[in-house]
């Protein structure tokens, strides 16, 4: 039923003055990115601020472990749930042996992608099989998004909203000062935990559009030009947001251009490192 609402939306926007927009495989790319790049960039917000730019990276690597267990263990259909299963392992674990105290956060970091990146090759290195479907998601490719994946896209977009909407306050303040927030009686175990299950989804679907190499730049980069542009706390959302969309939608209609042949997770995060040199600019003649 609600692909039925998806295939709606794909022809307003076939509507669009646009040749590319004539073709399906586009308007859903479009439609997905709507989604996906204010969602990342939103969620960007919260890595700067807790400073997770690694831990994004190593969440993003998993995939390739990710795929190559569901797909020995779940046969054809197990990349789907070993990827972001593998994930979730990854990131909650991360962050249980972070509040266990003993070692730096970098340090755990590092030793997860270490672990986790060499699990991969290990795997994908032993089958030809494997090495060709974790290959896959190298560069990624949001022409190939279906709409089931825009309707999961969708749904975890909003539940990312209401998370953040909802947490706003305490994920401030666990960010500044995770002791003060246990003093004020805030939870901090139970959003912590929340917050990286969902950012470890959100870094896997990203991962499908974008490829390995990019996926923790869409993150980052819009939340870093947001921070340049925002006078408050919680405007930076809003600055992300409008970001990561202006930078999404551009960078995927310039590499459907005939003139361009370009990538379009490549062109997405050319389009954003552009807007956050513009916002350094607009950084400095605004304090002068």
């Amino acid at each position: 039923m609600l692909e039925r609402y998806v295939n709606y939306c794909c022809e307003l926007l076939s509507k669009l003055p646009l040749e590319c927009m004539q073709y399906n495989f586009m308007q859903m790319a479009l439609l997905a990115t709507i989604f996906l790049a204010p969602l990342t960039a939103t969620a960007g917000v919260q890595v700067v601020n807790y400073r997770m730019a690694f831990f994004a990276d190593t969440i993003g690597h998993s995939v390739f472990a990710g795929a190559a267990l569901g797909a020995i263990f779940l046969g054809a259909a197990g990349p789907v749930w070993g990827m972001p299963i593998t994930a979730l392992l990854i990131g909650l674990g991360v962050l249980f042996l972070q509040k266990q105290g003993k070692h730096s956060a970098d340090t755990i970091i590092g030793v997860f992608f270490a672990f986790i990146v060499s699990l991969g090759l290990l795997l994908t290195g032993s089958d030809p099989n494997l090495a060709k479907l974790a290959g896959q998601f190298i560069f990624g490719d949001i022409l190939l998004v279906t709409a089931q994946d825009t309707v999961l896209l969708a749904l975890l977009s909003l539940i990312y909203l209401l998370f953040t909407t909802f947490s706003y306050n305490a994920l401030l303040l666990i960010a500044i000062d995770e002791d003060s927030a246990n003093a004020h009686r805030i939870k901090s175990d139970f959003y912590s935990y929340l917050h990286v299950s969902l950012l470890a989804l959100i870094v896997i679907f990203t991962v499908k559009i974008t490829g390995v190499l990019l996926a923790g730049a869409m993150l980052i980069v819009p939340a870093a030009a947001a921070r340049n542009l925002a006078k408050r706390a919680g405007s930076m959302y809003f600055y992300a947001a409008m970001t990561g969309l202006i930078s999404g939608m551009a960078g995927l209609i310039i590499s459907a251009q005939d003139w361009a042949n370009f990538p379009a997770g490549a062109a997405m995060v050319m389009t954003s490192c552009i807007l956050f040199a513009a916002s350094l600019i607009w950084k400095k003649l605004a304090a002068r």
